[in-house]
């Protein structure tokens, strides 16, 4: 056995099923190992040939967010490795367990400032929790297995380099004796009743409590909203946990911290009146405890699946790790009954009111620009409202970073667990199309749609080729505005933000799918029923949308918009 053959027994061990990436010379022993697995056994890993570096990191990053095992990564020596930084930085930010294998230049040709010989372990060591070089086969063994416990362990990004010459030698029998066992699914066990107890009272004794879902309290849903029940309790959703839980139950009041867009004023009320806020796998707490000057101003209980996963950066009057559904469980049932208040029913009906309004003042304006001689545009409300008529639990969603997100954010309404996939912490462009390549890949029985602008499908664009390569039945929903209208909407003229796109539905054509434009005068039952039509290649919709049809934003982030 050699090196590379080590790395991918190992990597089997841990669960890993894929490696995305894009070879070079470096890389042929890899490759060559991926080549002598044996197709017939259940652990054999697939080789996922990307366009893109970074898109080969953003779907190992997808990966590892969907189902919580360990995203892996390959990329080759010099330009491989710096392209796929942005891909990298998106799990360390989102804390999913990711992987980046990189190839060096040979032992004998580095540091002599050869043919793409850079410095890769000190490059992503200021960005990463652990990054290293492997420049003896004696260490590949201690080296990979620490890299993946930590990874996993922690939820974090790591890196390990390794030049081709190494990768080809034999491993020494005694090396590969032993391997980490089986990673990335969370041992059962029980929450200590006297923490559940202490956790509890605290709980019964909260006025005004919230409870808030992130992206690890999938699978915890209905136990979450039981709980909200018994404490008659508003549920919020950070934009990692949309589809958490059933929205279309009376206590769900939206989605807050939108890429700096808390969207709603009445869903953001809602947690600056809290007392005590509950958060269920909630990766990034600030939108819910902080005030603009990002001090704590609110109470939380942390529940985690893991404590690794817990924040330290604010006071918590307690944080419970462990199996989600059987705490939210454990929670209600030491709860007496609250009465239903009409806290709940203001605040619902205040936000059901401003999504009233949006639907009303889009209709009144597509009434005065229509003309004999107009074009009418698509209207992504419209879009999106038929779009959640088709949603249904054999469905999982990514979402792009654009105005398109905030649409996305306020008005899909996910009632059946559905998971949308989303680059939370970094918000970066691109994200869509690979994480819908990785999803559809890991979840085959499902069917994978998205959502993306033309700026960021000009940015990893080129994947539809994989996705085609692939035969993947993709759904790719492309806003079609021709501008970057996040950064046109801050401008008092809009300059430097056009774009002159494609046609996107001949391109998915020329990758051998299929596609349809919509415009106002399209009959969207009709595109809707061929996209989700059974098939084996992707299908876009070119949704072109008006530029001057901006996303609605609370009144509180108009007076003084920050990002975006």
């Amino acid at each position: 056995m050699n090196v590379a053959d080590h790395i991918l027994s190992v990597l089997a061990k841990a669960g890993v099923r894929r490696i995305y990436g894009y070879p070079g010379t470096p890389l042929v022993p890899l490759l060559a190992a991926l080549a002598r697995q044996d197709p017939r056994r259940p652990d054999s890993i697939q080789w996922v040939l990307m366009r893109h570096e970074n898109a080969a990191a953003l779907a190992a990053a997808a990966e590892a967010k969907l189902t919580g095992r360990l995203g892996v990564c390959m990329v080759t020596s010099g330009p491989g490795a710096l392209q796929a930084v942005c891909g990298v930085m998106d799990a360390q930010l989102d804390r999913a367990p990711l992987l980046l294998l990189s190839g060096l230049v040979p032992r004998a040709h580095q540091g002599h400032w050869d043919f793409q010989d850079i410095d890769q372990a000190a490059l992503y060591r200021g960005l990463l929790p652990a990054s290293v070089a492997c420049i003896s086969a004696g260490q590949a063994a201690a080296l990979l297995r620490a890299q993946v416990a930590m990874a996993v362990s922690r939820g974090v990004a790591t890196h390990l380099a390794l030049p081709p010459d190494l990768l080809a030698e034999t491993l020494a029998a005694d090396d590969a004796r032993f391997a980490p066992p089986p990673l990335g699914a969370m041992q059962e066990r029980r929450v200590a009743l006297p923490a559940l107890s202490a956790a509890a009272r605290l709980l019964g004794e909260a006025r005004r409590p919230v409870v808030v879902v992130g992206r690890r309290a999938h699978g915890a849903g209905a136990e979450i909203l039981n709980l909200a029940e018994r404490l008659d309790a508003p549920v919020i959703a950070a934009l990692d946990g949309k589809g958490a839980v059933d929205e279309s139950h009376r206590l769900y009041l939206g989605v807050l911290g939108i890429f700096g867009f808390p969207g709603i004023a009445a869903t953001a009320r809602v947690v600056a009146e809290a007392d005590l806020v509950v958060a269920f796998g909630v990766e990034n707490l600030k939108p819910f405890l902080t005030d603009g000057a990002h001090v704590q101003r609110r109470a939380v209980l942390q529940v985690q699946p893991e404590p690794a996963f817990l924040s330290a950066e604010y006071e918590s009057l307690d944080a419970l790790s462990g199996p989600m559904p059987a705490i939210a469980t454990a929670l209600a049932i030491a709860q007496r009954p609250a009465p239903s208040g009409g806290r709940v029913l203001e605040l619902a009906a205040e936000r059901l009111a401003v999504m009233e309004d949006v639907l009303a003042r889009l209709e009144q304006a597509e009434t005065a620009a229509a003309t004999p001689l107009a074009t009418p545009l698509a209207n992504p409300l419209d879009f999106l409202l038929q779009l959640n008529t088709r949603l249904g639990p054999d469905h999982v969603l990514a979402v792009d970073t654009g105005s398109h997100t905030i649409w996305a954010a306020l008005f899909l309404r996910l009632k059946h667990g559905q998971r949308m996939l989303v680059s939370a912490r970094l918000g970066t462009m691109g994200f869509c199309l690979p994480a819908l390549i990785a999803a559809q890949l890991a979840e085959p029985g499902k069917r994978a749609i998205g959502l993306i602008g033309d700026g960021g499908f000009g940015m990893t664009g080129m994947e539809l080729a994989t996705a085609a390569a692939l035969r993947l039945p993709i759904i790719l929903v492309v806003v079609n505005n021709g501008v970057l209208q996040n950064v046109s909407a801050q401008q008092a003229e809009p300059w430097g933000v056009a774009l002159a796109n494609p046609d996107f539905v001949a391109l998915a054509r020329a990758h051998g799918g299929d596609g349809a434009a919509v415009d106002g005068r399209t009959d969207l039952d009709q595109v809707l029923d061929r996209a989700f039509a059974p098939r084996d290649m992707p299908f876009l919709i070119d949704l072109r949308c008006d530029p001057a049809l901006l996303a609605p934003l609370s009144r509180w982030e108009a007076a003084g918009q920050q990002g975006g």
